[in-house]
């Protein structure tokens, strides 16, 4: 993965249906390369139904969105420029097949989609090597993870099949966030959910 070095978290994905446009965001702000997400599209599109779009560079503190704190969504009432023609807005436009891969911290949108754009992500982040770093992950993935919105997958961070058909060279990115993830939601831990979804005996 990159600059996300090669011991990197896997951290869940997900598959969505998106209708229409997004507005500008990004994904939290950590400061430096923290996590990156991985889009994939089964349907082509163009900068006017629903490519993602990004504007490069704001996933740097120094640029200058970030540093005079710049709402973008709400760049008409504040420059009278529609969000979607917000100056030097890189429209990414794919076709079944291609990948998009880009930093969390990035601010990204999609106007213009319809009501079938089929998107389907997955989320990666470092294996912290500092407390900071650390600490860090556990708060992208209080955030980011099943666990956050309370899903109950039966085997706790991921669901059982992730699990259960891993070999060591994709364990290697799982053990880990399913202990952190443990950690932050005890109750949606995999030994917790096997024992409370088990039937009376």
């Amino acid at each position: 993965m990159g600059g996300l070095g090669e011991d990197f978290y896997y951290c869940g994905g997900d598959g969505n249906y998106y209708v229409g446009d997004t507005g500008w965001h990004s994904d939290g702000w950590w400061g430096h390369l923290l996590a990156a997400k991985i889009a994939f599209y089964l349907d082509p599109l163009t900068r006017d139904t629903g490519a993602l779009r990004c504007i490069p560079g704001t996933h740097r503190p120094d640029h200058f969105v970030r540093k005079e704190k710049i709402d973008v969504s709400n760049s008409l009432e504040l420059f009278g420029i529609p969000p979607a023609e917000f100056p030097g807005n890189l429209a990414l436009e794919t076709n079944p097949g291609d990948v998009v891969i880009f930093n969390h911290n990035l601010y990204h949108a999609s106007f213009g989609g319809g009501d079938r754009r089929r998107m389907f992500t997955m989320n990666c982040t470092i294996s912290p090597k500092t407390p900071e770093e650390q600490e860090q992950v556990c708060q992208y993935m209080r955030v980011h993870t099943l666990g956050s919105n309370n899903y109950v997958t039966g085997a706790g961070m991921y669901y059982p099949p992730m699990i259960d058909t891993a070999d060591e060279s994709r364990m290697i990115h799982l053990r880990r966030p399913i202990e952190i993830h443990d950690q932050l939601f005890p109750h949606l831990a995999r030994d917790v959910v096997s024992l409370e979804s088990a039937p009376d005996t």
